[in-house]
């Protein structure tokens, strides 16, 4: 699955994964988060400051 602002993610064992991309002036934010079974649970956040598409 893909939207506009990040990705999700499932491997063949263990829970979906999912990042995202928030992006600001100056650059943006990188969340990475984790299927709880209930919910996403954040379990990263890092600043980037240059963001492209490849």
């Amino acid at each position: 699955m893909a939207d506009a602002n990040g990705f999700v993610y499932e491997s063949i064992r263990g829970p979906k994964w999912k990042v995202e991309f928030d992006r600001r002036s100056g650059g943006g934010l990188r969340v990475e988060a984790v299927w709880t079974g209930c919910g996403w649970r954040v379990t990263g956040r890092e600043v980037v400051t240059t963001m492209r598409r490849i």
